[in-house]
């Protein structure tokens, strides 16, 4: 059975089938929630040529799998993933860039690659994995999918005392130095798929308890230094409870977005019934923890940086923010779990605890435009190339011949 599209994602398909005369990487920028993985298996399909789709996770895999399988049959699709068992090439091969890219020669004959959130592929690291690879095969042609082609970069400037000022901004990845990503293809915003009805708006209760301007960045000046934003609302712990009570009696299923796993678990002492989810769980752990979730047998999961990206739960309707950032995508994408549609469903609710939410505006906002150039906005400003944080950085050799 084959899945009827939306408007929007026949319009992505026709734009990428398009672009397929033109050279360098493209890239198509759907939001969260709006169907990457139909828009994948609609786009393999009617290429109908050997297909090369990566992908950053096992989960992600997974989902772009289970969609393309309802296309073709399950003999045209081959899967090479260590985290996903298994290692074989078929005519569409679905893989993960740690499990092939030191394998080229096995994937030479394939002429069209799929990035599934190309946002990872740094432009500025033309010795990265993807890279690398992708040069070894003969650099084929290049289709990139994300919901935030952007990315935080850090650049120097030299001063005439022999020092340098670093700066961090976020710079869109087709603005990027290094220009592997080349064009956006296509793009369609969150608020346009919002009013369509095709995805849900936020509902944002600001309990935040300090403003991004008195937390401490870290020492390379990318983001906020979580230890100190942590040491800072230590006495805090009452109104942090208090917010995740809240947010219980608000919704059937609460995720806490957290700064650091010691904070996850002591917090999750408190909350009866609840989990923690870090990258130090086992695979075990957390697929009982998230299948325990999607049932309601948990109603509350505390969360240090896995349920990001990939992680699709449309029934999830509340979502605490205890983990500040000044990066656009990391706060899409984790704002961006609670927009999909579910049924009894009317919003997801948003306990913003870090300003975030001031700082960097409702993600409904957030949005690209083409001017003379595309562009980043939202509510707060203008935010390519913005600068966030500078700092003096000492004379080192390595940055002396930048």
């Amino acid at each position: 059975m084959q899945y009827k599209l939306r408007s929007y994602q026949e319009e992505a398909v026709d734009k990428l089938l398009w672009s397929q005369s033109l050279n360098g990487a493209d890239i198509c920028v759907l939001p969260t929630g709006a169907g990457k993985s139909l828009v994948i298996a609609e786009l393999v399909v009617r290429l109908n040529q050997p297909i090369l789709i990566l992908q950053p996770s096992r989960e992600i895999l997974r989902q772009n799998y289970e969609k393309l399988l309802a296309y073709v049959p399950d003999e045209l699709i081959g899967i090479y993933s260590a985290s996903a068992g298994r290692k074989d090439i078929s005519k569409f091969t679905f893989a993960t860039i740690q499990s092939i890219y030191k394998k080229p020669e096995e994937f030479v004959h394939f002429k069209y690659i799929i990035i599934d959130e190309c946002h990872l592929v740094n432009p500025k690291n033309l010795d990265g994995m993807f890279t690398q690879f992708l040069e070894a095969i003969g650099n084929p042609k290049v289709i990139g999918l994300t919901a935030t082609p952007y990315r935080m970069d850090v650049s120097y400037e030299r001063t005439t005392y022999g020092t340098f000022i670093a700066h961090t901004a976020i710079k869109l990845i087709n603005r990027m130095k290094g220009r592997f990503w080349h064009r956006i293809i296509y793009n369609i915003n969150n608020q346009e798929l919002i009013k369509e009805g095709h995805l849900l708006p936020l509902k944002y209760i600001d309990k935040s308890l300090l403003d991004h301007k008195d937390i401490p960045t870290n020492k390379s000046g990318s983001d906020f230094d979580l230890e100190k934003f942590e040491e800072k609302i230590s006495g805090e712990e009452e109104k942090i409870l208090e917010a995740v009570f809240l947010a219980e009696e608000l919704a059937s299923h609460v995720l806490v977005f957290c700064s650091s796993v010691v904070q996850a678990e002591r917090l999750q002492s408190f909350v009866e019934g609840s989990a923690v989810v870090t990258s130090k769980s086992s695979r075990k752990s957390r697929d009982g923890v998230i299948s325990a979730f999607r049932n309601g047998k948990i109603k509350t999961v505390f969360n240090v940086g896995v349920l990001t990206t990939g992680f699709d739960f449309p029934e999830l309707d509340a979502i605490v923010l205890l983990r500040p950032t000044r990066s656009i995508g990391l706060y899409y994408q984790m704002l961006g779990r609670g927009v999909r549609r579910a049924e009894g469903k009317k919003a997801c609710k948003v306990i913003d605890l870090t300003s975030t939410v001031k700082s960097l505006g409702r993600i409904e906002t957030i949005r690209l435009e083409k001017r003379d150039k595309w562009e980043l906005l939202s509510e707060s400003g203008s935010w390519h190339g913005t600068p966030l944080y500078q700092f003096e950085v000492k004379k080192k050799e390595n940055l002396w011949d930048l």
